[in-house]
């Protein structure tokens, strides 16, 4: 892997996908971390930043290359590009997740995240607070919107029907990008800049932080994302290093 920017977990069949941004592909490994096999889209793919998978087996990819949501048919090898369009104007898709069936985006454009219909139409608009600074990352977990604004360092959750909860004030972190919502009760969070991932409280209190900065087993350099897998592991994506590493608890 080139430029590996983003993790999705396939729960279901329990395979882990790789988004390599600058060698536009997609490679995929099995439960073991082995290699399978990488997707190109025949060399059509232009910066591939994030994916899913969908219900029916295709997959959701966003390539910030021609700003589009493609969804690939690997049955019947087509592609179909579509730019997502909100109150008639173009969402610059970021980050991508997908729920309970249902897809949201991070649009860069507006600070919002948007949850798309089947047809990659706006269903829902979840808007951020008054003030609300750069939005790095979003998880949707526990029935709830977990958004992680980049430069206020705090983190905004939004339930079901789009109402908010207080949002919760980060400590002790210098550049987060992305986070993790951990069933037991933790919000994690990864510093590009420390490269250290950062245990909080969901008062906001730091309970521990690990690792560092390097190439070594236990370092990390200019890591991009993080994320919990089937069995529960912490995923990370370490741009740096060209590698994604998996933490057991």
């Amino acid at each position: 892997m080139a430029l590996p920017v983003a993790l999705y977990v396939d729960h279901e069949k329990e395979r882990y996908y790789v988004v390599d941004s600058t060698g536009n592909k997609l490679v995929s490994f099995g439960a073991d971390g082995k290699y399978l096999q990488e997707f190109t889209a025949e060399g059509n793919l232009k910066k591939p930043y994030d994916m899913v998978r969908l219900a029916d087996g295709s997959l959701l990819v966003v390539e910030k290359g021609r700003n589009s949501l493609t969804r690939v048919d690997l049955k019947n090898k087509k592609t179909v590009h579509t730019v997502v369009k909100h109150q008639g104007q173009d969402v610059f898709v970021d980050r991508l997740e997908i729920a309970g069936g249902k897809v949201y985006v991070l649009d860069r454009s507006s600070g919002r995240i948007l949850q798309l219909d089947e047809t990659l139409q706006t269903a829902k608009s979840y808007t951020m607070p008054a003030g609300a600074g750069w939005l790095a990352d979003f998880k949707v977990a526990e029935k709830k919107v977990w958004v992680l604004d980049q430069k206020k360092k705090q983190v905004y959750s939004y339930d079901e029907n789009g109402r908010p909860s207080p949002a919760i004030q980060l400590t002790g972190i210098d550049f987060p990008v992305s986070l993790a919502v951990d069933p037991a009760g933790l919000l994690y969070v990864l510093d590009r800049h420390r490269a250290a991932i950062v245990a909080f409280g969901r008062n906001g209190e730091v309970k521990y932080q690990f690792l560092t900065k390097g190439q070594g087993r236990d370092n990390l350099y200019f890591p991009q994302e993080i994320r919990f897998d089937h069995l529960g592991r912490l995923c990370v994506v370490d741009e740096g290093n060209s590698r994604v590493m998996v933490f057991k608890r």
